[in-house]
């Protein structure tokens, strides 16, 4: 009797350990699925953090290259900022964003306002408006947030109302600025007579819809301009548009700011491309009224 006691104890004991040692592999397969399922998500969870900081450098990186594209600009030269002084035909004053040039011994009834080219001090263009402004015309250079005529396109709003005595007004700008004062007269064509392109062209054809008074000056040599968007343009333009190009004259020399990027060198002075602009657009403010 107690023989059979043992030998039964003997089998439940043994049936038992053999049931543990065919599980086990059971068990290790289980534990090594969940151990590869943590791995794997360890894996992918590293890989997503690896992404984001990826995306989230070269978006700082594309953040700063854009500021430092924009807080890079053209200074005016140490000539441009000599222009900058009162004399005896014109004062000059700086007012919050607008260089001021105001004609002495004379009340004037027509305006002149300019916008600069991207990336280009207002003061860069001292010389060319108070040049303007000797001939009797209120004339304001706008100087741009960031030095970029798109942050400040109504701008020209303020200039309006700081000299309510001026009875016409045109508008202008060099390259972007050019494509800028556009897009101002857009929205206000009550407000201006005329507009003045220098190296510069309108994105559509609404001067062409109000038949506005058009000057568009360029220089032969400017390496800058799309000559082909330039002659594309006409069709954009009213007929009685009048063009100026002058033979010899580059992008940069129209202001005072050194060398634009990838201008080509003029054939002419500086002197003599800002003598014939200057010309050209006195001549377009008499015509205006």
């Amino acid at each position: 009797m107690k023989k059979d006691k043992v030998r039964s104890k003997k089998r439940e004991y043994d049936t038992c350990s053999i049931t543990m040692e065919l599980e086990k592999p059971l068990l290790y397969e289980e534990e090594q699925a969940e151990i590869e399922k943590k791995r794997k998500k360890l894996k992918k969870q590293s890989i997503n953090r690896t992404i984001i900081k990826t995306i989230l450098i070269l978006l700082i990186c594309s953040v700063l290259g854009f500021f430092i594209w924009l807080t890079s600009y053209y200074a005016p030269t140490s000539e441009a900022e000599s222009y900058l002084k009162t004399d005896d035909s014109v004062e000059v004053s700086i007012d919050k964003n607008f260089i001021c040039f105001t004609p002495k011994n004379i009340t004037p009834t027509k305006g002149f306002i300019l916008y600069p080219a991207a990336k280009v001090d207002a003061k860069a263009y001292a010389k060319l408006c108070k040049m303007i402004s000797e001939q009797g015309y209120q004339v304001v250079a706008v100087d741009m947030p960031l030095n970029f005529s798109a942050f400040g396109k109504n701008k020209a709003n303020e200039v309006i109302q700081k000299y309510s005595n001026i009875e016409h007004w045109a508008i202008g700008g060099d390259s972007l600025g050019g494509l800028v004062a556009t897009r101002y007269v857009n929205s206000n064509p009550e407000k201006i007579d005329g507009v003045v392109l220098i190296s510069s062209y309108p994105s559509d054809s609404y001067l062409k819809e109000v038949n506005m008074n058009v000057l568009s000056i360029w220089g032969s040599k400017d390496g800058v301009i799309d000559f082909q968007a330039l002659i594309d343009a006409k069709e954009k333009l009213p007929q009685k548009t009048t063009y100026v190009e002058i033979e010899g004259a580059n992008h940069s020399q129209f202001g005072d700011y050194g060398k634009y990027k990838d201008d080509e060198s003029a054939l002419i002075s500086e002197e003599k491309q800002q003598q014939k602009t200057v010309d050209s657009i006195v001549q377009f403010l008499e015509n205006i009224n």
